[in-house]
């Protein structure tokens, strides 16, 4: 499961270790410190543009529908999700996240079940509306 996650970016962070961290960094992002500080960084720097992007959307009047802004909140959700599952190994994946419940792989598949069901729930009542029914 753990491989299904990732992307170039996650491979690259996950192969580094913790020990990574704290060694010093030349981009200059990095402020001349360590590669903490270089990664954080970036996810401040993702967070700053994302602020431009709506402001630039709210002052141009330019904002999301109402489908964008729920599919744009299920996304986000989804990455959380997702960031939950950052580095379990396989057998922690089939471990029960407590006593006597769900294992993290069982979690994640009824996500992605759900999400189908649902999706494929939408598509069928659309087909219905149209024949008329």
């Amino acid at each position: 499961m753990a491989a299904t996650v990732r992307g170039a970016t996650m491979d690259a962070l996950l192969e580094a270790s913790d020990r990574e961290l704290a060694m010093s960094s030349s981009h200059p992002c990095a402020q001349g410190k360590d590669v903490w500080t270089l990664i954080t960084n970036d996810i401040d720097h993702e967070k700053i543009h994302i602020g431009q992007v709506l402001e630039g959307r709210y002052e141009s009047r330019s904002t999301a529908s109402p489908m964008e802004r729920l599919l744009a909140e299920w996304l986000a959700e989804r990455a959380r999700f997702i960031g939950s599952l950052i580095g379990l190994t396989d057998a922690q994946s089939n471990s029960e996240t407590a006593a006597g419940q769900w294992t993290y792989g069982a979690i994640a598949k009824h996500v992605l079940t759900l999400e189908r069901h649902s999706l494929k729930t939408i598509a069928e009542d659309q087909a219905a509306r149209a024949a008329g029914r």
